[in-house]
């Protein structure tokens, strides 16, 4: 109460001393008829002031701006200091076709590769000058409407040339010519093919807008469904000659082939849309082979009915150009090869210097085939010449003089690590207020010390178990050590202390078969290892029938407390540890008591919020136990996540696709009122020093093949590493304020400034070519140490 009281009383004098200065926008659009400035602040937060005119839609502000001269205007009246992201919406008059029209663009910043422009509140003009040509024009069709066009458009021309031949030219039914359907197949593959690759890229608008562009920048993006092509058409074109007498079982399985991909495209529309490339094997090994019911639950919430009535007319669409090319080349078989030629050669010479999304050209098919063929590790992208020594030499563990006095000073006995399914520390009431999910945390961190840059090193639950329990570094792959190879031979915080004489247990309310992990604990030395099928508790099962083999299933997290102090009570012989991994927050997050609405506008996020709250009052029993045995003064409390979750940040949802701060920032706290008082750290720390600073904190020896370090340790390094193998090959690491992601798969850097730019929307790898490229030094050598380390394990 009173913290809070002390926040209000701060807030109102900040206020009454913050001056706001007002900010002029300059948006030079010289062709523009009218420009909208959508906008927020402080990361698109609602500004109090607002111009005239400003209207709010999903909680950002759409204010007019006002022309003078080539420049559109507009000022705000915003405190100082205050950071503003915003995009600019506009029309300007086209030619289409005979008639002038009003075309809608959208300039989010685009062509610099970010999501939107962002400039910080000091007084000043801010001049921003586009090149809208570069631009793509707006046009939103709905995919079954779109489906719907494709196909009329495509029947009316059939049906045109039916009538001409049967009614103009009275032309009488001719045998079938194998030949010219063989071609008419792949053709209409093509065809139906660049239709859907239009909307994946998303050149609509500019497509219709300036058809010979689009056309040139359509053949670009379809360069891989035209080699896809060619090798099915090559395939089935030996199997047509060696059947020419019979050729009719060939084509079947031709067209078989061809409606499949079209299936397979028409697919990807969505699967791009949601992971920014196609399916690969790598998702499908993380999926669980899309047998898991999370993988079933996620890809039923993105299909309905209207997606899949638009994938059926796709396929339907293809019919009457498989008839028309078939007549044409029947009939005009020179002319028709010639003028599709000349159509695909004139718009292919048309230069251009707009760009494409790599991920939204790739062919499904190619790509997930390709996919099955990658090493089991990583791509070749360090550099050969590089030194690794840095991290075979261990450092020193010394402790920082404050800590080594208070843990010289006071015996802990037992330790409990509390995991927290899926929490990003962005949701988490002591690292943001603004969310009261978890307001028991909040109120026992006086007695404790929390660390503010705290990350997983993979945004996977089953990486994060191997490198919580052995103090490791990820493996660098698709796979799991936990599904490959369980028995490897680390030692493990459980396999440690058993040697000390410790009681050891791990209980979790979901379930431990997911990817190996029972078999992975099992070989760790702990005593009693229970998940939601061995825990009897008169609470909430989470389970659909319909899934009923499989291993996502699970129960309310307040049976663990419960099962905990079971254990506990039984054998009281000595000092324990145990392990809680909760369940209810991992999508699609279950809730068990009366909602509270926090104001998301989201649903998937009030439901996550309201999982993380009753996690917290999981913890907040277990405390009460502790209290009540007299064993919370003798008990470090370990709180952390074991990942973060995305909702819409960056373009994701979940958490596996990206290394963003909404995938990897973490909660990390350590709990006890004998050794900590409310400190808030800034050291950056990664889940494999959980293991080592446990050790420290206990007086134990921190095994050599261990890889974090102590958090407490003066001489640790103050670097982090992580990665993603998901959708693209995502490395990076956190030095101070900075962080470095590098997609492996496209060679492309990204450095954030978190101090400034928490959000990470600004790549300043281009300002900062220097560190960027020593922080990327240092990647390659902590990419090529970890397989080498690992390797060594694995043989």
């Amino acid at each position: 109460m009173v913290r809070n009281y002390l926040i209000c009383i701060a807030l109102l004098i900040g206020s009454l001393l913050t001056k706001a200065d007002p900010v002029e926008i300059r948006y030079y659009a010289p062709s523009a008829t009218h420009v909208t400035m959508v906008w927020g602040i402080n990361y698109w937060n609602l500004a109090e002031n607002k111009p005239v005119g400003t209207t709010i839609q999903d909680k950002v502000m759409y204010s007019p701006m006002v022309k003078d001269g080539d420049d559109y205007v507009l000022k705000l009246d915003i405190p100082d200091s205050c950071s503003i992201e915003y995009m600019f919406q506009f029309e300007k008059e086209q030619r289409f076709f005979l008639t002038t029209t009003h075309v809608e663009y959208w300039d989010y910043n685009q062509l610099a590769n970010e999501r939107f422009y962002q400039s910080k509140s000091d007084g000043k003009v801010v001049t921003v000058s586009t090149d809208i040509s570069k631009l793509k024009p707006y046009k939103y069709v709905s995919l079954l409407k779109y489906s719907v066009l494709c196909f009329l458009i495509f029947s009316t021309l059939a049906l045109l040339l039916f009538f001409t031949e049967k009614f103009i030219l009275k032309k009488t039914s001719e045998p079938l010519n194998p030949v010219a359907l063989f071609f008419a197949i792949p053709i209409t593959l093509l065809v139906i093919s660049m239709v859907i690759r239009i909307i994946i890229i998303d050149e609509l608008g500019r497509f219709l807008v300036s058809p010979l562009i689009g056309l040139q920048l359509l053949l670009k993006a379809c360069l891989q469904d035209f080699i896809y092509t060619a090798i099915l058409t090559g395939v089935f074109g030996v199997l047509f000659l060696i059947k020419k007498n019979n050729p009719r079982p060939v084509l079947w399985m031709f067209a078989g082939f061809a409606v499949l991909s079209i299936i397979i495209g028409a697919a990807n529309i969505k699967i791009t849309e949601l992971l920014g490339m196609p399916f690969n094997y790598r998702w499908l090994y993380y999926s669980d082979f899309l047998m898991s019911s999370d993988a079933s639950r996620a890809i039923s919430g993105h299909i309905d009915s209207s997606l899949l009535l638009a994938y059926l007319i796709m396929v339907v669409a293809a019919i009457p150009v498989v008839w028309l090319l078939y007549r044409l080349l029947s009939q005009r078989p020179f002319i028709t090869t010639l003028f599709l030629i000349l159509a695909f050669s004139t718009a292919s010479f048309t230069k251009t210097n707009l760009t494409l999304d790599t991920g939204k050209t790739e062919n499904p098919v190619l790509y997930f085939v390709s996919s099955l063929f990658e090493q089991n590790g990583l791509p070749a992208i360090y550099n050969k010449n590089i030194d690794i020594g840095q991290f075979t030499k261990k450092n020193e563990n010394v402790l920082e003089t404050q800590y080594a006095a208070v843990f010289n000073e006071h015996d802990i006995e037992n330790v409990i690590i509390f995991i927290m399914e899926s929490a990003s520390a962005e949701c988490i009431t002591p690292y943001n207020p603004n969310y009261q999910s978890t307001p028991f945390l909040d109120s026992i961190t006086h007695s404790a010390v929390l660390f503010e840059t705290a990350y997983a090193h993979a945004p996977a639950t089953n990486k994060s178990m191997v490198s919580l329990l052995c103090g490791s570094y990820p493996y660098l792959s698709y796979k799991s050590i936990t599904a490959e190879k369980p028995t490897i031979k680390w030692p493990s915080i459980t396999s440690e202390l058993k040697k000390s004489g410790y009681r050891t247990s791990f209980f979790n309310s979901g379930d431990n078969r997911f990817q190996g992990a029972d078999s992975f604990l099992a070989s760790r030395d702990i005593d009693n290892i229970q998940d939601f099928r061995q825990n009897s508790c008169d609470v909430p099962v989470f389970s659909n029938p319909k899934y009923a083999d499989e291993n996502l299933d699970g129960m309310s997290d307040a049976c663990l407390p419960i099962v905990f102090f079971d254990w506990l009570e039984r054998d009281q012989s000595g000092p324990f540890f145990s392990m809680m991994w909760t369940y209810q927050s991992h999508y699609p997050y279950y809730t068990t008591n009366e909602r509270i609405n926090f104001n998301t506008n989201n649903e998937s996020k009030e439901r996550y919020l309201n999982a993380l709250h009753d996690g917290d009052k999981t913890l907040r029993e277990l405390v009460a136990g502790l209290k009540e045995r007299n064993l919370l003064n003798s008990t470090l409390i370990v709180v952390l996540g074991d990942h973060g979750e995305a909702f819409g940040q960056h373009g994701q949802t979940s958490h596996a696709g990206g290394i963003f701060e909404e995938n990897l920032r973490i909660p990390l706290i350590f709990i006890n009122p004998r050794l900590f008082n409310g400190e808030r750290r800034t050291t950056v720390a990664g889940i494999s020093d959980v293991a080592p600073t446990i050790f420290s904190i206990l007086k134990k020896p921190i095994p050599n093949e261990w890889q974090g370090e102590n958090l407490f340790s003066k001489n640790r390094r103050e670097k982090v590493y992580f990665f993603t193998p998901y959708s693209d090959w995502l490395f990076g690491c956190r030095e101070g304020d900075y962080k470095l992601i590098y997609n492996a798969t496209t060679n492309a850097s990204y450095l954030y400034n978190l101090k400034t730019d928490p959000g990470e929307t600004v790549n300043i790898a281009g300002n900062q070519r220097d560190y960027t490229e020593r922080l990327t030094n240092d990647l390659s050598a902590w990419i090529e140490y970890q397989k080498q380390h690992v390797n060594s394990y694995l043989k």
